[in-house]
C-alpha cells in the first residue's frame, strides 16, 4: 500500500518538477512512437481506426506551440515547423493519405534529435560553467 502510494508521489513530483526541454523530447518521442503505431496500422487494415490517434498528435503539437517563443527568429521557425506537421497530420485525417506518415514520422524525429542535442549542450554548457 505504502509503496504504490509513494510511486505515484514520485512519479507526480519528477513529472511536475521536470524540466522543460526534457519534457519536449520525451513528447516528441512519444509522438514518434504513436506515428509508427498508426503507421503500422494502416498498413495491416484496409480502414484504419487512426482518428483518435491523429488527434492526440495534433493536441501534443498545440500544447508545443503553447510554449514557444514567438518573438525569436528560431520560435518562428519552430512554430511553423509545428504547424505544418499539423498541417499534415489533418491532411491525413481528412483525405486518408495515409503516405504522409512517414514524412511526418521524420520531421517528429528530427525535432526530437535537435531537442536532445539542444538539451546534451546545455547540460554541457551547464557542467563547464560549473568548474
Amino acid at each position: 500500500m505504502y509503496v504504490k502510494r509513494a510511486i505515484e508521489v514520485y512519479q507526480n513530483t519528477a513529472s511536475t518538477t521536470m524540466p522543460t526541454i526534457d519534457a519536449i523530447v520525451q513528447l516528441l518521442n512519444e509522438m514518434g512512437n504513436l506515428l509508427a503505431d498508426t503507421q503500422a496500422e494502416t498498413e495491416r487494415v484496409a480502414n484504419p481506426a487512426v482518428s483518435e490517434p491523429l488527434k492526440k498528435l495534433q493536441y501534443v503539437l498545440f500544447e508545443l506551440m503553447g510554449v514557444v517563443d514567438h518573438r525569436s527568429e528560431e520560435g518562428k521557425r519552430l512554430l511553423l515547423n509545428y504547424v505544418v506537421i499539423n498541417q499534415s497530420l489533418v491532411t491525413v485525417q481528412l483525405h486518408k493519405q495515409y503516405e504522409l506518415l512517414p514524412e511526418i514520422r521524420r520531421q517528429v524525429d528530427q525535432l526530437a534529435n535537435a531537442w536532445s542535442e539542444a538539451r546534451h549542450n546545455q547540460r554541457n554548457r551547464r557542467y563547464s560553467d560549473s568548474f
